[in-house]
Parts: C-alpha cells; sequence; structure tokens
C-alpha cells in the first residue's frame, strides 16, 4: 500500500509541475519526490518490471510519433557518432584511471565505476571482475539521477515548452481511451517479447516498433495525448529518485572528494562531447546533448519526448550507444581490469 501511496503522490506532483510550465514537469516532479521520500521519510523497493513498465510506455508514444523519412537523416550521423562514441569509451576510462589515482579504490572498482552507459549490465559484471559493487552501483545510481535532473532544466530553461495536446478539454474520450487501450497493448507485447530478447534495453526499441506499426498500419489517425506519456514519465521519474538515498550518499562520501570531482567531469565531458557533436552533424545542440551524453538511453528518450526534442532520433542514438558497449564491454575489461587473485570456483 505504501508503495502505492508513493506512486499516486509522485505522479500526481510530476503533473501538477507539468501544468505549471516546469520543463519536462512529469519527469523532474516525481524525480523529486522520489529524493525527498528517500532521504526523509523511508526507502521503497521496486521491481525492474515496473521501470520495463514505463519504459515500454513511453517507446509505444514515441514510436506513434515516428515519422519514416526521419530515417534518411540518420545515416549521415553515423560516422560522427561512431567518432564521438570512441571518444566517450576513451573519457570514461581516463576517468577511472583518475578516480583510481586519487582515491583507494580498487582499479577494477574505479573502472566499472566510470564505464559511460548500460548500468545495469556494468553493475551486474563488477562483482564478478572483484569491484565493489555497491560503490559501482552508488557511483552509476549518482551519475544518472544527477543528469535526469539537470539536463532537462538545462534544455528545458532554453527551449520552447512544447504545448499539452492532452489537455482534458483537448481531447476526445473515445480517442483516450482508445489511446489507453492501443499504448497498455502494446506494453503487453513489449514485455512478454522483451524476455526472450537478452539486450539491455530492449524494451524500449520493441515498444517502438510496435508502436510504429500500429499508428502507420492500424490507427493511422490516433494522436497519443500528451498526459499519457506523462504518466509513464512521473512512474520513471519516480523510480530513478527513490534509488538514491542516504546509503548512496555515504558511500560517495567515503570515497572523498575525488568521486565528486568525477562526476563534475563527466558532466564537462558529456557537454564537449555533446559540442563536437553538434559541430559534425546538422543537429540542434540540444538534440545533439540528449542523443550521446552517457545518462541512460530510457531516461533521455523519456526526457526528448517530454520536451519534444527529436525522441526518435535521440532513442535510436543512445540504444545505438548502449548496445556497443554492450558488445564491446568483454573486449575493455579484458583490455583494462586488473586480474583477481581470488579463486573462483571451475564448472565440473
Amino acid at each position: 500500500m505504501q508503495k502505492i501511496l508513493y506512486l499516486i503522490i509522485a505522479i500526481t506532483v510530476g503533473g501538477l509541475c507539468a501544468l505549471g510550465q516546469v520543463p519536462a514537469g512529469w519527469l523532474l516532479g516525481s524525480l523529486v519526490t522520489g529524493l525527498i521520500c528517500a532521504f526523509f521519510i523511508k526507502k521503497l523497493y521496486f521491481p525492474d518490471s515496473l521501470f520495463k513498465v514505463a519504459l515500454a510506455i513511453i517507446g509505444a508514444t514515441i514510436g506513434f510519433r515516428v515519422i519514416p523519412e526521419q530515417f534518411i537523416t540518420y545515416r549521415s550521423l553515423l560516422l560522427p557518432f561512431v567518432f564521438v562514441f570512441l571518444l566517450t569509451i576513451t573519457g570514461g576510462l581516463l576517468l577511472g584511471k583518475f578516480m583510481q589515482r586519487f582515491s583507494s579504490l580498487h582499479p577494477n572498482t574505479a573502472f566499472f565505476c566510470c564505464m559511460p552507459g548500460g548500468a545495469s549490465e556494468v553493475i551486474a559484471l563488477s562483482k564478478e571482475y572483484g569491484a565493489d559493487q555497491q560503490i559501482v552501483a552508488a557511483f552509476h545510481t549518482t551519475r544518472i539521477t544527477v543528469f535526469v535532473l539537470f539536463i532537462p532544466l538545462v534544455i528545458g530553461l532554453n527551449v520552447p515548452i512544447p504545448a499539452q495536446n492532452g489537455s482534458a478539454g483537448g481531447v476526445m474520450v473515445g480517442d483516450a481511451l482508445l489511446s489507453f487501450v492501443c499504448i497498455g497493448g502494446i506494453g503487453l507485447v513489449t514485455l512478454l517479447l522483451g524476455k526472450r530478447i537478452p539486450l539491455p534495453g530492449s524494451s524500449l526499441f520493441l515498444a517502438i516498433a510496435l508502436g510504429f506499426i500500429f499508428h502507420q498500419w492500424v490507427v493511422p489517425t490516433l494522436e497519443i495525448p500528451n498526459f499519457v506519456s506523462g504518466i509513464a514519465q512521473g512512474l520513471m521519474g519516480a523510480i530513478i529518485g527513490i534509488r538514491f538515498d542516504k546509503e548512496t550518499l555515504l558511500e560517495l562520501k567515503a570515497i572523498g572528494g575525488v568521486s565528486l570531482m568525477t562526476l563534475a567531469l563527466y558532466f564537462v565531458m558529456s557537454f564537449g562531447l555533446a559540442g563536437l557533436f553538434y559541430l559534425l552533424t546538422p543537429l540542434e545542440f540540444f538534440t545533439s546533448l540528449l542523443s550521446v551524453v552517457p545518462a541512460g538511453a530510457a531516461e533521455m528518450a523519456s526526457t526528448a519526448t517530454a520536451l519534444d526534442v527529436e525522441p526518435m532520433m535521440v532513442a535510436t542514438l543512445q540504444m545505438l550507444r548502449v548496445l556497443t558497449l554492450f558488445a564491446a564491454l568483454p573486449f575493455l575489461i579484458k583490455w583494462f581490469s586488473t586480474p583477481v587473485n581470488a579463486k573462483k570456483k571451475l564448472p565440473n
């Protein structure tokens, strides 16, 4: 009951922020509510499946907004993206070395802390290679929370807030009900298929693909109200915010000031890479920022949807970054991690 009440309050606060024209209000309002609850009231734990539900809904709404002609543009972005991705990996490795040099962390802990993306996969693998999994989880949780908290504000204060076509007076009841049925159906199919595809963020791409198919060939005239994706953004923000608590802060405090400096350098690096991507492509700067910043594919796609900043392009490039890192991770671990001397159980 406590969890349900918390989610209702967090999403409601997000909705009120959106009505008050706060940039990415659904996401930020619920995120801040989660932070307040985790620090001053009670830490709550939610299953990963709930995050995937929010991800599926957001992906489906992005799919409904896809314009096929957009894909022609993506080909020209591939080479600049690969170049920026390599710089992102290099920057993450250098930050790992910096963190190791000025702290007492095990080299592998610093290495896994600074891997730029694929947080859940990196955290899961870190323990196997002798890293402190709690510190790795704390660092990635902080990184994503900070980026999700500040990037929407930075962008929202510099771009016009999109018109809310999902206001109560602007949507027919029948269209609203049909939207819920379509999005709910897509979300259910996405969750079922996602279990069979063991790739990071597969739920997001599946939902986008299904949303696109539905909009092109099943309900081509249906327009999804903004509050539908807004509720999903509120759910996502509530889950992200509640993860950052006093224990996470204590883990970072134990490392020392180098953790704060590393996060600051991560922030500077991300804006620098976004500026480079902006110079190499025809994209606007804030589109470039959302597309390449290592802050979570789902979170940045949600932010792009909330601010109406090329959500399909952002989702595509972010997922490409995560999948490429996922493929490169075994090689990066082999080349840059320190061998673990601890005994391991060998299979019979």
